[in-house]
């Protein structure tokens, strides 16, 4: 009984995480406890635990007797994920970088269809969060830093609040890399080029910030 009580609101859970990431929940809706119950037809406990989950990971907070909000990630908030993911994705990879192997590599390669985009489809942008999410995770695995990948999967995890915004934005405007600094930074490391992995990963992760402080501020 415990296990089908933890799938449904892990279930839940997902779910709701999806609708954040694709704008079908935008910043500041409400979603009502009871809505739910009626939605996913399940009892009130797996949807409050999912509810009080996606409150303590911040993408919701509670309206006690109102339901629960969508919490608007502000410009600065954005920017220090940003500079924490440069420092740990650039440190993780300058210090994992000496004992890289076209092994090591291959990982990427071999499980290309985990981060790479197949087409120029706007139409899921869960799939192109997730694939981002997927290449950035994997490369920060080559080092083998458990705690490190913990931390990026924490702040990637947190960028999710923010992703439908940028991203809608982006590929309106024809400002979306579609992936590209992902082979670049591959085929730098490919050819022992740190140098330029570096300024390309960094380049990756930092494009956000001028289409956010548009759309945001």
């Amino acid at each position: 009984m415990m296990e089908t009580a933890g799938a449904l609101k892990k279930s839940v859970y997902n779910s709701l995480l999806k609708d954040i990431i694709r704008g079908d929940l935008s910043a500041n809706d409400i979603v009502t406890e009871s809505s739910l119950v009626r939605r996913f037809s399940v009892s009130k406990a797996p949807v409050r635990e999912a509810l009080i989950e996606l409150c303590k990971d911040g993408f919701l907070k509670s309206l006690p007797r109102f339901g629960y909000q969508v919490v608007q990630c502000s410009v600065q908030e954005i920017m220090e994920m940003l500079d924490v993911r440069e420092d740990i994705e650039l440190g993780n990879l300058k210090r994992c970088f000496p004992h890289l192997t076209a092994e090591s590599l291959s990982i990427f390669y071999d499980n290309e269809d985990e981060w790479a985009k197949d087409d120029d489809s706007n139409s899921d942008i869960y799939g192109n969060y997730y694939r981002n999410q997927r290449f950035h995770l994997m490369l920060c695995s080559l080092s083998g830093n458990r705690y490190m990948y913990r931390a990026l999967d924490t702040v990637l995890r947190d960028s999710a609040r923010f992703f439908a915004t940028y991203y809608s934005s982006a590929w309106d405007n024809e400002r979306e890399s579609k992936g590209k600094y992902h082979h670049m930074i591959l085929d730098a490391l490919g050819a022992g080029n740190l140098y330029d992995a570096c300024a390309y990963l960094s380049k990756d992760i930092n494009a956000v910030k001028d289409e956010i402080r548009k759309v945001i501020s």
